[in-house]
């Protein structure tokens, strides 16, 4: 992990992946799929501590690479050693309902700002994939995102939560990604107008850089959120 200021990592473990759903499938059929199927299979996996179905919003994200992300938390000690049943039901049911091409990132969590439980409130969220220019160094990329971008960023007005993912491996063009909320879309659009000139102005140092604007479900609250 990167030299100079200290980073406070969450001690969780977190895996995501990035999915596109079935071909013929519907985003409702998707979220049916996994409400009823998908989220109770993978309960029973060792040491899981939240889980989170994101899903992508067509009409906010027109041209997403991605349909959904889904999010694991692990405690840090957890092995991973699935039951083989287990593993097989999942692998069976995740054909029924995604496509073979998932993106998979494995991470900590930075938080800038406590994130509060959803408790089945609607709010927007943003999650913003990133990735530093081939001639900087892990290391300071992660230095700058950490204490210089995200300080700014997180003076946002209506911001109810902001948690960066840095990934704990190489995986270009990729070096991790950002979680923000907003308590309604009138805080993000007045959000948006007061950082333009200053957060905005900066996303130059991001090389890589991909938004996607997502409905959330929490099927198990992750750890450290904040009661509403």
């Amino acid at each position: 992990m990167p030299d100079g200021l200290a980073i406070d990592l969450e001690p969780f473990r977190k895996r995501t992946e990035f999915i596109r759903r079935a071909d013929g499938l519907t985003p409702e059929a998707f979220l049916d799929h996994w409400h009823r199927c998908h989220a109770p299979l993978l309960r029973p996996l060792a040491g899981l501590r939240g889980l989170v179905l994101n899903l992508v919003d067509r009409a906010r994200s027109p041209g997403a690479p991605y349909d959904a992300v889904i999010e694991l938390w692990f405690d840090p000690a957890a092995r991973d050693d699935t039951d083989p049943a287990l593993a097989a039901a999942i692998a069976a049911d995740r054909a029924l309902f995604m496509r073979n091409e998932v993106m998979r990132f494995h991470t900590r969590e930075v938080v800038i700002r406590p994130v509060i439980a959803q408790a089945g409130r609607r709010r927007v969220k943003r999650i913003g994939l990133v990735g530093r220019a081939p001639q900087t160094s892990r290391e300071s990329f992660f230095q700058d995102w950490v204490h210089q971008h995200a300080p700014q960023a997180n003076e946002q007005p209506g911001l109810e939560g902001y948690v960066l993912n840095l990934l704990d491996h190489e995986q270009g063009p990729w070096d991790g990604y950002a979680e923000l909320w907003w308590t309604d879309a009138q805080a993000f659009e007045a959000a948006s107008l007061a950082i333009r000139s200053t957060v905005g102005a900066r996303l130059g140092f991001f090389h890589s850089h991909v938004l996607l604007y997502v409905d959330e479900h929490e099927a198990i609250s992750p750890p450290a959120r904040l009661d509403g």
